[in-house]
């Protein structure tokens, strides 16, 4: 797993048939990723954002399992009635839904709080204070 001190912080805001494969790809890839589940947008649909800090080099990949793993489906959609007394349902409408909406964002400084966050850093931290590994 890359070590390297991340300079990219990757929000990716996708469907929640997408978060489970795409988190597990990301992990599968090397990359640490939480996921916090969303809802809202224009179908008012559940959703996920996922977070990955990452450095700079890393980024083509990270974006390729992004790309691979959340695809667009079409879906249907009961239009809104304006006036529910008097409008009479009408057909649902194929919406296409979807893919991915990434932002990209430079990491400026990153701060462990309580802790080192980094199990690998924190054994060899102990090892030379000469504790326990």
């Amino acid at each position: 797993m890359d070590r390297s001190t991340p300079t990219q912080f990757v929000v990716a805001v996708v469907q929640s048939e997408d978060a489970h494969d795409l988190v597990r790809r990301l992990v599968d890839a090397g990359f640490g990723a939480t996921r916090i589940d969303a809802a809202g947008g224009f179908l008012r649909r559940a959703n996920a954002v996922v977070l990955i800090a990452t450095d700079g080099d890393r980024l083509p990949a990270l974006l390729a399992v992004v790309r691979e793993t959340c695809r667009t489906r079409v879906v249907a959609r009961l239009p809104p009635l304006s006036e529910p007394l008097v409008a009479f349902p009408s057909a649902p409408i194929d919406v296409e839904v979807g893919g991915a909406v990434v932002f990209v964002l430079p990491i400026e400084r990153t701060a462990f709080l309580g802790g080192v966050a980094d199990p690998v850093r924190a054994a060899a931290a102990r090892q030379r204070a000469g504790g326990d590994a």
